[in-house]
């Protein structure tokens, strides 16, 4: 309950002005966790795949992007109900838990699952909501965990498309707002906790 009303009342107006105040206390206390020296220090991977489409899963494999603070220019989700707010403009995952999920024979591939950048060589478990990334020219802050649906069901030979959930360990995609943004290309260097 804020102002006096039930959260199933508010408006949409209402609601993007609270998730938008609940973001920058989140972003706050990032920087104090930061500051305190909870993310650990600066670690480097690298950009594998980058991913795009025009709705839908599965996204395309594409050589370069250019993000925006809205997100991937020329990327678009099916449903954007769920999807598109600021601190959702990008969505990375890992090629090692991508690696990991295909060995148990689940027919999954880098973009199958929404992402729009796939990185290699990052502790996956590190990735958690107030940690920064350099990728390329882009700065950013993961955000939220990328909470799975329905649409990517495809790619678990069970169906059991829970099996990305965060609550089950480092396996999440998770989402980021872009801080500074710019280009990235397949290949460019994805730093975590960058140095200021």
């Amino acid at each position: 309950i804020a102002a006096g009303k039930a959260v199933a009342t508010w408006t949409e107006s209402e609601t993007e002005a609270h998730l938008a105040a609940m973001v920058g206390a989140l972003r706050a206390a990032a920087d104090a966790l930061r500051d305190g020296g909870a993310f650990g220090g600066p670690t480097t991977g690298s950009v594998e795949q980058l991913n795009r489409s025009d709705g839908g899963v599965p996204k395309v494999a594409v050589d370069s992007v250019t993000v925006t603070h809205s997100g991937v220019s020329g990327d678009r989700q099916k449903v954007r109900y769920h999807h598109g707010r600021p601190w959702q403009a990008l969505c990375l995952w890992s090629t090692e838990v991508i690696a990991t999920l295909a060995a148990e024979g689940h027919p999954i591939s880098a973009g199958s699952a929404g992402e729009n950048v796939t990185i290699s060589g990052l502790d996956w478990a590190r990735i958690r909501p107030g940690v920064q990334l350099r990728i390329g020219e882009v700065l950013c802050e993961a955000s939220l965990y990328t909470l799975p649906c329905k649409s990517i069901a495809q790619w678990f030979a069970d169906g059991d498309f829970g099996r990305i959930h965060h609550q089950r360990g480092p396996v999440s995609r998770m989402y980021a707002t872009v801080l500074e943004p710019g280009r990235i290309r397949r290949g460019d260097i994805a730093i975590l906790e960058p140095t200021p």
